[in-house]
């Protein structure tokens, strides 16, 4: 073993053996450290919502279909791929200078990119819709949900300052247009009166948006708010009987009607505004102020006391009295007289083809038949026929006189001797 050693063929073996292993180790490991480099200073990233622009004749052509922004991967050497992510100093865009009115499959384009990365444009290509460019001018039609009023209130009127605003869009979607709309929106309880800036709306018969440019894009809108209210006519009633003893020969006021306010529910149930006149501290005829009760769900009165003239008729005592049928007799002739309260007094000759009024709004008078005592006696409130003629009426309120007639032999006198109509035109 000493001699193998000791040889110099075996020293010369050896050496060999580990200068071929030192030679392969440090080769492997150079070609590793080489690889390394290589992978290390190569990177990918995505760049996310990169803007599109389009290139085209934004004078007279419309261009639909177009995504506003597109994700973007670069492939390349870390130092620049690291740049493109910091400076965004590159553009994507669709070239459709040359492009005709139709519908066309079109590639993305790039530029600001070296040409030692790899660009790839997600997705690479779009369908896009090049129509022709319209403007049209149209009304504005202000929108206001009534449910974000106060409660008992309404809108009376709106409108739009401008009314009108131009619509530029393509002409396909131009032509679907049904309702521009300034919408009002946002809580309200409003009670008063109010002007507010309001988004326009343009949308189809399907009341969906469509894409098109507003000009301007808000509008002012004036809201008028009122109260609830109804005019009704007054009715007087006699409540007691005057201190003197006398009978009570007619009421009278110069205010007819009276507005209510208040809600809509309980408005609609009342026709007429009902007023007891206390007359026992009456010695004689004179005037009685009423104090006006808010009957229930009216929240407000036009008038909050009324002043009523009692006519007394001395003569004649409460034991003479009987009711609506009560005659009194004219000691100068042979002619009596007898009062019939609450006649009521029918509309005639209203076109109603033109005019509404209120069905609800009756009207009553008190009437004084003058006759024989005979006569009289058989004489009831169904056997005096009593109207106006609505025929030359205009709207808003009309004074009206009364006509009507009695039985033969007998006169009669309505108090008063006219009444209020309220007539609406229909639209």
């Amino acid at each position: 073993m000493d001699k193998l050693i000791d040889s110099p063929w075996f020293v010369r073996i050896t050496a060999l053996a580990l200068t071929l292993l030192i030679f392969f180790t440090v080769k492997s490991e150079t070609s590793t450290e080489n690889n390394t480099t290589t992978t290390s200073d190569r990177q990918s990233e995505i760049i996310h919502d990169v803007p599109v622009k389009v290139l085209y004749d934004n004078e007279n052509l419309i261009v639909s279909g177009v995504p506003q922004t597109v994700d973007v991967s670069i492939e390349g050497p870390y130092a620049l791929v690291f740049q493109k992510k910091t400076i965004k100093d590159y553009q994507v865009y669709l070239d459709l200078s040359k492009a005709t009115i139709g519908k066309h499959k079109v590639k993305f384009k790039y530029k600001g990119f070296s040409d030692k990365l790899k660009v790839r444009v997600e997705p690479a290509t779009v369908n896009v819709s090049i129509e022709e460019k319209v403007t049209r001018t149209f009304k504005v039609e202000p929108d206001f949900n009534e449910s974000q009023l106060a409660s008992n209130y309404f809108v009376k009127s709106m409108y739009a300052n401008p009314n009108e605003v131009t619509v530029t869009g393509a002409k396909s979607v131009v032509d679907r247009i049904v309702y521009i709309k300034a919408m009002l929106s946002g809580q309200f309880s409003a009670t008063e009166s109010f002007t507010k800036e309001a988004e326009v709306k343009v949308l189809d018969r399907d009341m969906n948006k469509l894409d098109v440019i507003v000009e301007p894009a808000t509008v002012p809108v004036k809201v008028d708010i009122g109260e609830y209210n109804k005019e009704v006519p007054i009715s007087l009633n006699v409540k007691g009987s005057p201190k003197s003893g006398s009978k009570v020969k007619s009421l009278n006021t110069d205010t007819n009607y009276i507005t209510l306010f208040g809600s809509k529910k309980d408005l609609e149930k009342i026709t007429t505004f009902p007023v007891d006149v206390d007359v026992t501290k009456l010695k004689k005829s004179g005037d009685v102020i009423v104090n006006l009760p808010k009957p229930t769900g009216v929240t407000k009165l036009s008038v909050n006391q009324l002043k009523v003239h009692v006519s007394l008729d001395e003569s004649i005592t409460t034991d003479q009295q009987k009711g609506e049928n009560t005659i009194e007799q004219d000691e100068t002739s042979n002619t009596s007289i007898k009062t019939l309260e609450n006649v009521k007094v029918q509309i005639r000759n209203l076109d109603t083809k033109q005019y509404t009024i209120d069905e609800n709004a009756d009207h009553y008078v008190s009437v004084v038949i003058t006759g024989d005592q005979q006569k009289l006696s058989n004489v009831k409130k169904s056997d005096i026929q009593l109207y106006v003629d609505a025929d030359n009426v205009t709207e808003g309120v009309n004074t009206l006189k009364i006509v009507g007639s009695s039985p033969s032999g007998t006169t009669w006198k309505a108090t008063p001797s006219t009444i209020k109509l309220k007539v609406k035109q229909l639209s």
